[in-house]
């Protein structure tokens, strides 16, 4: 029991504090620099068209959980790539996870598509009709 108790205690560590925080800012700013995203509000739906060039269809993962829309892209080291001597000679792509989040009120939820084409992923999600669609002015 006191080993469980203690055994955290390294994640509580200035040191850890700070790596994990570093890790999840440079997660954050790598993703709105590298998942360049549009969104786009029309009468009946919201469009979001994000840029994922070199992701397979497979590594995107769209979800829409509480009035919130996530994008998120994994996307392996490049391990096996190297020269004729086994040398790696430069890695600039180390990149693994990519996330952006988007807020949408009054989505109908069933009704959400996701496209993925030539690097960019289009996701379009219906409008609930409102209560006031069918009324008519009165002048």
């Amino acid at each position: 029991m006191r080993q469980h108790l203690f055994s955290h205690l390294d994640d509580l560590r200035p040191v850890a504090l700070l790596k994990r925080a570093h890790h999840e800012a440079q997660a954050i700013l790598t993703a709105h620099l590298v998942m360049k995203t549009d969104v786009v509000e029309h009468d009946d739906d919201y469009t979001v068209t994000a840029e994922l060039p070199g992701f397979d269809k497979d590594a995107i993962t769209v979800k829409y959980v509480d009035d919130w829309l996530t994008l998120s892209a994994d996307q392996g080291s490049d391990g096996h790539q190297r020269d004729d001597d086994g040398r790696v000679l430069r890695r600039e792509r180390q990149i693994n996870t990519l996330t952006r989040r988007f807020y949408f009120k009054n989505v109908v939820s069933q009704q959400i598509q996701a496209h993925y084409h030539d690097g960019l992923l289009t996701v379009t999600l219906p409008k609930k009709v409102t209560d006031d669609a069918g009324k008519i002015d009165v002048q």
